[in-house]
This record gives C-alpha cells, structure tokens and sequence, in this order.
C-alpha cells in the first residue's frame, strides 16, 4: 500500500476537518474522500464517523480508527527511521533527532550537551517533547520520539530497553546571601535542612519518602512542585531552599546560588534513556547516545 496514505489519514485526524486537511496535502476533498474508503474496505472496518454540518472538527474516530491512528503514526516513524538509517549508511550524520522528556530534565540536555551536539552535526535538527511520564510514555509508543529520559525506577521495562543510566543525587539550592551566611557552605546536615523552609520537586519528594534519615513530617516544605526548574525558583527569590535530584553536571544559572549534594542519598537513584522495545536506533540517536557517554 502507498504509504502516503498512512500519512494522509493521519493529517485528517490531526485537523478534524475533511476539507482543511485536502488544503494542508494539496490533494482534492473527493480524492482524500477515496483513500478513507479504500482504507476502510481494505481493513473491513469503518475508521472514522463524519458528522455534517458541526463548525470546527466534523470527524470522529471509532475504536477500529484509533488503533488504526496510532499504527499508522509508528508505522510513518518507521519508515522516516529506515529513511534516515539508508540515508546516512555512508554519509554524514542527519536527520532529526526526536527526545520525550519532562520539562526539567530537558533544560541541562539543552543547556550541555545539545548545542555541542548541534555543532559537531550541524546538518541535525531537533524535536523536544516535554510533559510527564505518561507524555514521555506515549511519545515513544506513538513513534513520535525515538529516545525518552526518565527516572529509572519508572520505566516499564517490559515495553522499555535501558540505553544508558546516570546517578542522579539530591543537592540543596539555596541563596548565598540568604541562608548560612555565617559560614563556610561546605556541608549541610539534616537538622541544618529541618530549620529552614523548603522548596520540594515531586523527585525529591520521591527520595525523601524513600529513605530512612527523615520524613515529611519533620521538613518545613513551603512548597511542592512538580518540577525542579520551579523548586529552584522558589530557591532563587530567597524564599526557600530547594531539595532537588540532579547529576553532578548540571548547571545552576543562578549567580548567587549555591548547591551543595547531600551524601546521604547518593548513587540511590538514576535517570535512564529509553527507546522502545526492541527498537534499532536510528543512526543519529545512536550517535547522540555515544556522544553523551562520552562526556558522562
């Protein structure tokens, strides 16, 4: 079958309107018509409800139409993926690069490795999915990103493959000029971490509640989020100090922060690069997965 067709359904789907998606793949609405009946006599299943008349999105999928949606997206990833693999067998490194991730783990990725990956492969370009765990979830399984970052500890590896790890440790982010003024900040002790309000991501949250040297109840957390960049924050206005998990080499761009690790939770806790199961690597995100070994 023309693939084309898998690409043309789903940009009916994405827009919800016969005629506006004719427009986007500058084919006719009879046209596009008869593909959605060749697809349907081909499966033996109707795909997709039409409602006339109703502004806005006139089409609706039936179960058989979204299971049909969501392979049709891989198998449209696929086929980019086997492009760019035959591609670049014997040429430089191209394509795209497509990462699932959350929101706080995609700042050092941008901020550290990115650029310098950009810059030794100019002819790369980029997709950064953000959101939480379900979003990095869906963006592997849809096709739509091809490497995922997440907390190991909540990785399917029934659906996941494991490409690399990385310790991840709990550091206290504070205001030079707000907290322990009055001395070195070399090392921070637990009953110096009960004394002040805190700022806590949902990561952090996660480790405390895991370990043995403390709990919830003992903190004076001001405020619970669900990511790091917005405990720092908290951190950066002086309020608080921000308990967060980070690896050794993220930055903190904050110039009168501190950051000191607490010993305590070291080496407990990893984030892991996944793909899914089973899923050969395309060439570019193999060379990404190297090139970032290479500087861990």
């Amino acid at each position: 079958m023309d693939t084309s067709y898998y690409h043309n359904f789903i940009t009916l789907v994405q827009t919800g309107n016969m005629t506006q998606a004719a427009e986007i793949l500058h084919i006719t609405q009879p046209a596009l018509s008869k593909q959605l009946k060749y697809l349907e006599a081909e499966f033996g299943a109707q795909l997709i409800n039409i409602k006339r008349g109703q502004r806005g999105s006139n089409l609706q999928l039936t179960d058989a139409g979204k299971i049909f949606y969501e392979k049709a997206q891989q198998l449209c990833s696929i086929e980019e993926s086997t492009y760019n693999a035959v591609q670049q067998l014997n040429s430089r490194i191209e394509g795209t690069l497509r990462i699932a991730t959350s929101a706080s783990r995609s700042t050092p990725i941008v901020q550290q490795y990115l650029p310098a990956f950009s810059m030794k492969y100019p002819s790369v370009h980029f997709e950064i999915y953000e959101g939480l765990m379900t979003n990095v979830v869906n963006q592997l399984i849809n096709g739509n990103a091809e490497l995922g970052i997440a907390n190991i500890q909540m990785v399917d590896t029934d659906k996941f493959d494991i490409l690399l790890t990385q310790e991840e440790h709990l550091y206290a982010i504070f205001r030079r000029d707000v907290f322990w003024i009055d001395r070195e900040h070399d090392t921070i002790t637990w009953d110096d971490i009960k004394k002040c309000p805190l700022s806590l991501s949902g990561g952090s949250v996660r480790m405390i509640m895991q370990s043995s040297l403390t709990d919830m109840d003992q903190l004076n957390a001001v405020a619970i989020t669900t990511t790091k960049s917005s405990a720092i924050e908290w951190a950066s206005s002086g309020r608080t100090v921000s308990l967060v998990p980070m690896d050794a080499k993220e930055l903190i761009n904050h110039r009168k922060m501190a950051r000191i690790k607490l010993p305590e939770f070291s080496g407990d806790f990893k984030k892991a690069f996944i793909t899914l199961k089973g899923h050969a690597l395309s060439p570019v995100a193999q060379q990404f997965i190297d090139f970032y070994k290479a500087y861990v």
